[in-house]
C-alpha cells in the first residue's frame, strides 16, 4: 500500500500536478450518478493500491472476523440466556428470531478498520451489516481515476486491477439462496428500502446485473410490499418477489411501526428469502463490541479468537450513569481518548468524539447520553495517509501533497474479501458528512 501510495503521487510530480488528469476526472465525477447531498462525491486523485502481501492480510483479517461475528450470531438465536446483553427492543428481537432458511449467518458486511500501513497493526472502527452501501463510489471514482495520465503511467509499470463489487454480489447472493430451502429455479429479486433513504446508484447497478444473470428484479420502496398469507408482491402490479437483497437498516425499520408489517410477515411465513436476514441486527448493532469482550462470548470462542479480538476491537461500554468497567469522571477528564456512538444506528449519525469538542461541550455531550441507548468507545487515533485534492490549492501549487487521517473498509460477501470502500478525513469522524472524501481502490501485482 505504501510503497505504491508513494510511487503514485512521485508520478503526479513528475507529471507536474497532471492538471489535465485531474480535471477530466473532476469532470467524470461532475457528469456521474454519485453524488452526495447535491454535490458530486469528493476524492482524491490517489487511489487505495493494494498488492498481494496486503490482500493476504485483508483476507485473513475478513476469515477471522467474519467467523467469530457467524459464531456471535448462532449463540444468540440458539440461546436465550445470552440475548440480554445486547439490550435490544422487543421489537427489534423479534425481527433478529425469524425464521430463515439458508445456512450463511452474514452474507454482506463492510468492516472499516483503522489501519497502520507501517506496521499493519490495526482496530475495528465498525461491523456495517445492515444497508452496506458505496459500491457505486468505488466503482466510478476508479473509471474517473484511469482516464488520468499518472493512472496510465503507474499502470504501465504494474499489473492493475478493479475491485469488481456488483458482479460478485450477485453471484454470492444466488449461492446464498440457493442453500434455502424454498428457493425456486429462476426468482424474482426485489431491491428494497425506503425510497427517500436509498441509494439508487448502487441498486440500478444491482438490478441490471441480477437481470443480466437471468433474474427479474426491480427496486421496491419496503413499504410497498403486499402480502396475502401466500405470496409477497409489489404492491404497485402485484408482480412477485420470491428473494430480496435488503438495504434497509433495522433501525430505520424500527421507525416506522406498522408500514413494513407485509413483509415480516412474509418472513414469519417463510414465504420469501431475505438477505440479508435481520439476525445480521446483532452484530451491525454496537453492543457487539461490548459483547465480544464479556466472558459469555469468551465461553465459546478459541484462544485465538479471543487475543484477535482484544488485539483489534477498541474497548466499548455502555454509557450509563450506573457505570461498568470505567468512571463517569474518567470518561469526562480523558475526552480525547474516547467517542460516543449510538448502540444502533448507521451513517455517523449521533458520533460525537471528544477530539472534537472543547471541555465543556463533552461533558454535556456526556450527560446529555447517559442511559440514552448510546456507548462510550476507545478512540484510536486514525492513521494518516499522503494524497493529492483533485482541485487545485490556494497557494496554487499543483503538486502539493496532504497527510489526511485514513479509514480503509473491506466488503466481504459469503465471508470473502472483495473489495474496499475508503475513507479520508480531518475530523474525528472520518465522513463525507464531516468534511471527508471517499477513495476508489485497486489491485496491484496480485497474480
Amino acid at each position: 500500500m505504501k510503497q505504491e501510495r508513494a510511487e503514485y503521487i512521485q508520478i503526479i510530480k513528475d507529471l507536474q500536478g497532471d492538471l489535465p488528469g485531474r480535471q477530466k476526472a473532476l469532470d467524470f465525477i461532475r457528469d456521474s450518478d454519485i453524488w452526495i447531498h447535491g454535490a458530486p462525491a469528493p476524492f482524491p486523485f490517489v487511489p487505495y493500491l493494494f498488492n498481494k502481501q496486503d490482500m493476504e492480510f485483508i483476507t485473513e483479517c475478513c476469515h477471522m472476523s467474519h467467523g467469530i461475528l457467524c459464531k456471535v450470531i448462532r449463540k444468540f438465536l440458539d440461546d436465550p440466556s445470552y440475548r440480554p446483553m445486547f439490550n435490544f427492543p422487543p421489537e427489534a428481537e423479534k425481527l433478529i428470531l425469524l425464521p430463515c432458511n439458508y445456512d450463511q449467518l452474514l452474507p454482506m458486511g463492510r468492516f472499516d478498520i483503522f489501519l497502520d500501513e507501517d506496521d499493519f497493526s490495526y482496530k475495528f472502527c465498525e461491523f456495517n451489516t445492515d444497508g452496506s452501501g458505496a459500491m457505486s463510489r468505488d466503482l466510478m471514482l476508479a473509471k474517473a481515476l484511469e482516464l488520468s495520465d499518472t493512472f496510465k503511467e503507474f499502470a504501465k509499470r504494474h499489473k492493475v486491477e478493479r475491485f469488481e463489487l456488483i458482479d460478485s454480489w450477485v453471484e454470492a447472493f444466488m449461492r446464498i439462496y440457493r442453500t434455502d430451502k424454498n428457493a425456486v429455479e429462476n426468482p424474482h429479486v426485489a431491491v428494497i428500502d425506503f425510497k427517500e433513504s436509498g441509494v439508487f446508484s448502487d441498486f440500478n447497478r444491482f438490478i441490471e446485473a441480477f437481470e443480466k444473470a437471468g433474474f427479474p428484479a426491480r427496486f421496491v420502496d419496503i413499504r410497498g410490499l403486499r402480502f396475502d398469507g401466500e405470496q409477497l408482491v409489489d404492491g404497485n402490479d402485484g408482480w412477485p418477489v420470491h428473494a430480496i437483497y435488503r438495504r434497509s437498516v433495522t433501525s430505520e425499520i424500527l421507525k416506522h411501526p406498522g408500514e413494513c408489517d407485509d413483509l415480516i410477515n412474509a418472513v414469519a411465513a417463510e414465504k420469501v428469502c431475505l438477505i440479508g436476514h435481520f439476525r445480521t441486527t446483532v452484530v451491525h448493532s454496537k453492543m457487539v463490541n461490548i459483547a465480544l469482550f464479556r466472558p459469555e462470548t469468551r465461553a465459546f470462542l478459541t484462544d485465538e479468537e479471543c487475543a484477535f479480538i482484544d488485539a483489534h476491537v477498541p474497548r466499548t461500554y455502555i454509557l450509563s450513569a450506573d457505570p461498568e468497567g470505567y468512571t463517569i469522571d474518567e470518561i469526562k477528564q480523558t475526552k480525547d481518548s474516547w467517542i460516543i456512538k449510538p448502540a444502533d444506528d448507521y451513517a455517523a449519525h449521533g458520533v460525537y468524539p471528544g477530539v472534537d469538542h472543547s471541555q465543556e461541550e463533552w461533558e454535556a455531550i456526556v450527560e446529555r447520553h447517559l442511559d440514552n441507548r448510546c456507548i462510550v468507545q476507545e478512540f484510536y487515533p486514525p492513521r494518516k495517509v499522503d494524497i493529492v485534492l483533485p482541485q487545485l490549492p490556494e497557494d496554487g501549487d499543483p503538486c502539493k501533497v496532504e497527510s489526511w487521517q485514513s479509514m480503509p473498509g473491506f466488503y466481504q460477501y459469503d465471508g470473502e474479501p472483495v473489495g474496499f470502500y475508503c475513507r479520508q478525513g480531518q475530523e474525528g469522524v472520518i465522513a463525507i458528512d464531516h468534511g471527508g472524501t471517499c477513495s476508489c481502490s485497486f489491485k496491484v501485482d496480485c497474480d
